[in-house]
């Protein structure tokens, strides 16, 4: 078969207070090269005026592909993100946030990334760009992406760069241009470990999202990303992008990216998350001894043990964590 018909893609873009940016990223979905997808827009209960602009940037549009959802009460990150799924049957989907912008060939990209003939992903993600809130270029991408942080840059004095990955600059027009990598990673591990960039830079296959959504929206009002993300690498595993397919945006308001760019490790918050790791990943766990059934279902006896173990292995000092993982190992 060398032709098929391609899946629809729903696009989901939560918003609260960002009457600043959310018109630029409306604009950025529409721009897509790739056509056939549906958009909602779920504003959970703004008190400035972003509701207007939402209103207006969709009537400019006059585009029957955005619709635009009101929230009467404010239910958070993982409230609104459910509404907007409920909205919404696709196969594929992908959460915006309102302050960041989506190259026009995304969708595209990590479409076709999802369709490769070697392994069926549940989610693919790619790098970013940092921009500020002028649109303007912070930094070309984020150094620990595909990569364990924590060890990113551990005892490397000289690390040779890449000249593919520093751009051409068009000083006349005030832009710059990067060739295209193009390089695509598989990430099968079932292990604890942030390499992505935010679920902005994320496409999800439906079934995925349905079974690893948290189920209670005041518990995660915040850090839903973490919870579904870690839960669906757990799952399923991921393909990185090695291009920057999206820019994420830094304006001073950011709930946890709080911190200027300095260069560095770009410490982009200036708070400990440790203890808000420890308590998403018990979370994850209850969640997963809760839903035994549904999980074993979904996954397998054998797959389900091991990933609970992966789980509890994360939440152990070094002894244990070693102990458990060898013990998934041997499922």
């Amino acid at each position: 078969m060398t032709e098929a018909k391609l899946p629809r893609i729903s696009v989901v873009v939560t918003c609260y207070n960002c009457r600043d940016y959310i018109a630029d990223a409306i604009r950025s979905v529409a721009r897509q090269t790739l056509r056939d997808f549906d958009c909602v827009i779920v504003d959970d209960a703004s008190t400035d005026d972003s509701v207007a602009v939402v209103q207006q940037t969709l009537e400019e549009l006059g585009d029957a592909r955005f619709r635009h959802v009101r929230l009467e009460k404010n239910v958070g990150q993982t409230g609104a993100t459910r509404r907007g799924l409920a909205e919404t049957n696709a196969m594929f989907v992908c959460f915006l946030d309102s302050d960041d912008l989506w190259n026009p060939d995304f969708l595209e990209r990590h479409l076709a990334a999802h369709l490769n003939e070697a392994y069926a992903v549940g989610f693919t993600a790619c790098n970013a760009r940092l921009i500020n809130g002028q649109d303007e270029l912070i930094a070309g991408g984020m150094y620990w992406f595909g990569k364990d942080r924590a060890r990113a840059d551990r005892d490397q004095a000289f690390v040779p760069l890449d000249a593919t990955r520093v751009p051409t600059l068009d000083v006349a027009q005030g832009t710059a241009r990067w060739p295209g990598q193009t390089p695509y990673r598989l990430y099968t591990r079932r292990v604890v470990h942030w390499v992505w960039v935010s679920t902005s830079s994320m496409m999800f296959r439906r079934s995925l999202i349905n079974l690893v959504f948290p189920e209670d929206d005041e518990v995660f009002r915040l850090h839903m990303d973490f919870y579904v993300v870690v839960m669906a690498q757990m799952v399923a595993g991921s393909l990185l992008i090695d291009d920057a397919l999206y820019s994420y945006r830094l304006h001073g308001r950011n709930g946890a990216a709080d911190n200027p760019v300095l260069g560095g490790r770009l410490h982009l918050s200036s708070r400990n998350w440790g203890d808000t790791y420890s308590r998403m990943l018990d979370r994850m766990l209850d969640a997963m001894m809760k839903n035994e059934e549904r999980f074993v279902t979904a996954l397998g006896d054998r797959q389900y043990r091991r990933m609970v173990l992966r789980m509890r292995a994360a939440r152990s000092n070094a002894f244990m964590s070693y102990v458990l993982t060898i013990r998934s190992w041997l499922i």
